[in-house]
């Protein structure tokens, strides 16, 4: 039985199916059937008596190829199986396992995970560095495969102090390389890299590119300079190249992801373009304010979404006092009104906007999963400087003491428990300040400094008079070159330590605020799916949707992120926001406090751009039925900001 194309595809999808030959570009907005129009496509090929081993179909995950291959079954039947679909770096082993033998690889060769790869790179950074200038291992392993996927040196994509770093920096990756040939193993980048070299063969290339005479591509404004050159050689035999994709979409340069290959394909190509703009997500409300929002950015390709859905109510604009209020507004929304905290999810620029939230849910009892991270009050780096804050109340916590002195480099456990027994056999803390030596000299004088270090930390740090200042000490002094070594985003986790000086505003008592830290971390956190409320990243919501979505924090300086105004990248944060946005169906909140410990801030230059009368803005207090306290909204006409 033959599919009825007209009756299950709209007219922008139909257009696609039928007429998708050559070098085609489909600009497919949010929510408008990127992933039908795609399987259609490939069925539609197949029932007109393309071969199956004639179609490639690449995608970003593997879990999107089984979906689509899936679907295509079900539409076809069974010869959708010899459909080659897969992942980029799929693909790119399938032909490395036939002709890798050319580039002086076994065919039996390993691939190393991402575990393996770094075991490896400390092998090497350990050979060389026996002054410890480099950063620890999994930060060398993401500076080598920047590097590798954006087509650049190492010494361009990492952030080093010193020459001598950066001489061992170029050592380590010459040695990382050699030592993967030698012993017959690649890493996921080298199954792009040496797939991409396969094709200098001529005779291979035409091989490789006779055997699809249709190359489909979702996700494509995600490619990188590696996989366009794989797509220009792979449709150079037929030139029948499809991709689909949303330059509105692309937010992941930091992942080396080039916007300019979608925004230059037209250019590249003599390329048919089809646009998808018909949102079966969103009301047009939302889809009006996500229109007006993109419309700002100047490289862009033109499309205007348009809603499917019945009319609904503007975006609602909440401007509140402070990052607590703001917190306590989303609970009471969620506790007190009917948003179901399961079909809502609450968006972030940063992890650390949602640090005082986490708090407040937990308070609340409001069920909550983090989305493709770990809670707040979980992370390493934030449960290290806790340590030490819990230190300063109870000094002899043998636990942070381990904690804290494992920190220093060369004091393992071994070491770290014996100078705690040592610590903690002091009734107070002025026997242990006075006598620390004795401390020492319980320890072999190799690792004698990194205590001694911590204990005159400890003495200082005992004398702030708050615990802002005791962050700045911390950081000043041990934790910020910490972060540096030790973490792939040292300027995020820094911003997340310095939430932690902003929520301190809030306690009179430290202890108060450790016992509120505590209480987050022993909080059941429900799992995806059950019913929970999700807290995420943006980054980590595209291609996902909810009934109801709170985008908070929007404010200068946050979103767009300090760091993006900085380095010019305003346009790939304003493509962020529209992401954000084009997450909610039905009910949309935007919030931002205007006052915190730095003074008062405006909204995001984002909010500003919006003509008013796509948002409704939330001014009047809001008080529930019981009389419970006030959360206060203000008019953000009161401020004169900018």
């Amino acid at each position: 039985m033959k599919i009825d194309y007209e009756k299950k595809l709209n007219e922008e999808q139909l257009k696609v199916i039928k007429d998708g030959d050559g070098y085609v570009l489909v600009l497919s907005g949010p929510g408008s059937g990127k992933t039908r129009t795609l399987t259609f496509r490939v069925a539609y090929l197949l029932e007109t008596g393309t071969s199956p081993e004639n179609i490639l179909l690449l995608t970003f995950t593997k879990k999107a190829a089984s979906e689509m291959l899936t679907r295509i079954e079900s539409l076809i039947g069974p010869e959708a199986n010899r459909v080659l679909g897969g992942t980029f770096h799929h693909v790119g082993n399938y032909y490395l396992r036939k002709y890798g033998h050319l580039l002086g690889y076994d065919r039996n060769y390993t691939i190393l995970d991402q575990e393996d790869s770094k075991n490896l790179i400390k092998l090497i950074v350990d050979e060389i560095d026996t002054e410890n200038d480099l950063p620890n291992a999994k930060v060398v392993q993401r500076i080598i495969s920047l590097a590798t996927n954006s087509n650049q040196s190492v010494l361009k994509t990492a952030e080093l102090s010193s020459d001598s770093a950066r001489e061992k920096l170029e050592v380590v990756e010459k040695r990382y390389q050699k030592r993967k040939k030698k012993n017959n193993l690649m890493d996921y980048d080298d199954l792009l890299t040496n797939w991409l070299e396969l094709f200098q063969n001529p005779d291979l290339k035409k091989k490789m590119s006779a055997r699809f005479k249709y190359v489909l591509v979702d996700e494509y404004q995600d490619t990188n300079a590696i996989q366009d050159k794989l797509l220009e050689s792979l449709s150079s035999h037929h030139g029948n190249l499809m991709v689909v994709g949303d330059d509105s979409q692309s937010i992941y340069s930091f992942r080396a992801a080039e916007i300019k290959n979608i925004l230059n394909f037209s250019k590249k190509y003599p390329a048919k373009v089809f646009k998808l703009e018909t949102n079966y997500r969103s009301t047009p409300e939302i889809l009006g304010l996500a229109n007006c929002i993109i419309q700002n950015n100047k490289s862009k390709l033109d499309k205007s979404l348009k809603a499917t859905k019945e009319e609904g109510r503007n975006p609602v604009m909440a401007c509140l006092t402070s990052p607590k209020e703001q917190s306590r507004f989303i609970v009471r929304k969620l506790s007190r009104e009917e948003i179901n905290p399961a079909s809502s999810a609450v968006l972030f620029r940063a992890h650390y906007h949602a640090a005082g939230l986490e708090l407040e849910l937990a308070k609340e009892g409001i069920s909550y999963v983090v989305r493709g991270g770990t809670r707040f009050f979980e992370q390493v780096h934030v449960k290290d400087i806790s340590a030490f804050l819990k230190l300063l109340v109870n000094f002899q916590d043998e636990p942070s003491w381990i904690r804290v002195l494992k920190k220093q480099k060369g004091v393992g456990d071994a070491y770290a428990r014996r100078a705690t027994d040592v610590i903690t056999g002091f009734e107070n803390k002025g026997d242990l300040f006075s006598n620390r030596s004795l401390v020492s000299e319980s320890l072999p004088t190799k690792v004698t400094p990194k205590v001694e270090e911590v204990l005159d930390l400890m003495i200082k740090a005992d004398k702030e008079e708050s615990i802002e200042k005791v962050l700045k000490r911390l950081l000043d002094s041990w934790y910020k070159d910490k972060l540096k070594s030790d973490f792939e985003n040292p300027a995020e986790r820094l911003d997340d330590l310095k939430q932690i000086a902003m929520l301190s505003e809030d306690y009179d008592d430290l202890r108060e605020m450790l016992s509120d830290f505590a209480l987050s971390e022993e909080f059941e956190v429900s799992e995806s799916g059950s019913g929970a409320l999700t807290l995420s990243t943006i980054h980590q919501a595209k291609g996902l949707e909810w009934e109801n979505v709170f985008i908070i924090s929007l404010k200068e300086g946050k979103f767009p992120h300090k760091k993006s105004v900085e380095e010019n990248l305003i346009e790939e944060e304003r493509r962020l926001f529209y992401v954000a946005v084009t997450r909610c169906k039905k009910n949309l909140f935007l919030t931002y406090p205007v006052f915190e410990k730095h003074g008062s801030s405006g909204p995001s230059r984002f909010l500003r751009e919006v003509e008013d009368y796509l948002m409704e803005s939330w001014e009047e207090d809001y008080e529930d039925e019981e009389g419970e306290e006030e959360i206060e909204l203000i008019d953000e006409d009161d401020f004169d900001f900018f």
